[in-house]
């Protein structure tokens, strides 16, 4: 993701992505209130829509966001653009994002 414009935390978070005819496991590298850095051996292409679920650090409920799209694809990093996500969702996203934690 090249939208640099919304803070970015690093971190290292399980994610699981879950499209149409995909259900891959990876781990988030960074993280901010439009999208996230994704390291994963499933190949997806640019493009792809699908769900993901992050067990975030310290929190016992783990965030689900609706819809992500993949903007950009490395080797085994990509970029996701969250499209779709909860109110409550993205309120305990920025929380996170701000605390830095």
């Amino acid at each position: 993701m090249d939208d640099r414009r919304s803070s970015r935390l690093l971190i290292h978070c399980p994610v699981v992505l879950i499209g149409d005819h995909t259900v891959a496991k990876g781990t988030v590298t960074n993280l901010s209130a439009s999208g996230c850095g994704v390291e994963t051996s499933t190949i997806l292409r640019t493009g792809t829509q699908l769900a993901c679920t992050v067990i975030m650090p310290d929190q016992n409920t783990p965030m689900v966001v609706n819809l992500a799209a993949v903007r950009w694809t490395l080797g085994g990093k990509l970029g996701l653009e969250f499209l779709r996500i909860k109110a409550e969702e993205e309120a305990r996203l920025r929380q996170l994002i701000e605390s830095g934690s």
